[in-house]
């Protein structure tokens, strides 16, 4: 009996999308096949699988560019993304690595084992039909404010609110050079803006950070001269169970606008 979830498979290397095809075949999926960025694209966009395998460097449009793309169109901004490349021959990197830069929600080495694949697709959607049936209305709304990124505004970096929901919801986007420049130098422990974002990748691939969804539900604030306090409600959303929390940011205007300086934060129980 035929599998009902759609695969799409996009890589260059007709052998390498035959030998992705016939291991999903063996679960019976459907699988699409795309030969550069561009017709993996076009598929996506006409078929909507359920989820899809990418190379990384291919023609048309990288898997960088493919990623990208999903993430930043709504309504394919959740579909579990592979991207799988031959680049481990010349980096050290764990696959972790690539994963939290390409905004990926796994990837793979090549030469890699089909059982090892086969995994990694099955506990993806697994957790897509969790989260699609035990957290999709909470999931649907955190989704719709990461949609409405304060930055729009080219005058945020003036308003403390919004300086302190660019800090919270830059983990939605990965866009931890962002979430730097929200700081005050207190609190970025004499790190450079790269050290820094490497070591908010590192911490958003150990707590598997796709799974994660972070935003601003409420605030309050007080300006007083040179500085401001921000309280706000914030919620986690993490496979699709809330997790609020209450917190006090400390913040300081500067000629570049307003940073922060401080950081206070609690966890409220689940029924607040």
């Amino acid at each position: 009996m035929a599998n009902s979830r759609k695969i799409l498979v996009v890589d260059d290397d007709y052998q390498v999308v035959e030998f992705i095809k016939a291991i999903l075949k063996t679960k019976s999926y459907h699988v699409i096949c795309g030969y550069d960025g561009k017709e993996g694209w076009e598929l996506l966009i006409r078929e909507r699988p359920d989820l899809a395998i990418i190379d990384l460097r291919m023609p048309g449009m990288s898997g960088l560019e493919f990623c990208r793309r999903v993430r930043r169109t709504p309504e394919i901004a959740q579909m579990p993304l592979i991207v799988i490349s031959g680049i481990g021959a010349t980096s050290d990197k764990p696959e972790s690595f690539w994963a939290a830069g390409l905004r990926c929600d796994d990837f793979l080495y090549k030469p890699f084992d089909p059982l090892a694949l086969l995994g990694r697709v099955e506990h993806l959607l697994r957790r897509r039909e969790y989260i699609s049936h035990a957290g999709e209305n909470v999931m649907q709304q955190a989704a719709a404010e990461v949609r409405r990124p304060p930055t729009q505004d080219p005058g945020w970096r003036e308003d403390p609110v919004a300086v302190v929901r660019v800090f919270i919801e830059s983990w939605n986007t990965r866009d931890f050079a962002l979430e730097y420049e929200t700081l005050a130098e207190e609190m970025k422990a004499g790190l450079s803006r790269e050290e820094y974002v490497q070591s908010r990748l590192t911490a958003y691939a150990s707590a598997n950070g796709a799974r994660v969804v972070r935003r601003m539900l409420d605030s309050a604030v007080k300006v007083a001269h040179n500085a401001a306090c921000v309280d706000c409600l914030r919620e986690d959303i993490v496979e699709g169970q809330a997790q609020p929390k209450d917190e006090r940011y400390l913040l300081r205007h500067t000629p570049s606008g307003w940073k922060i300086m401080s950081i206070q934060s609690r966890s409220l129980p689940p029924s607040a």
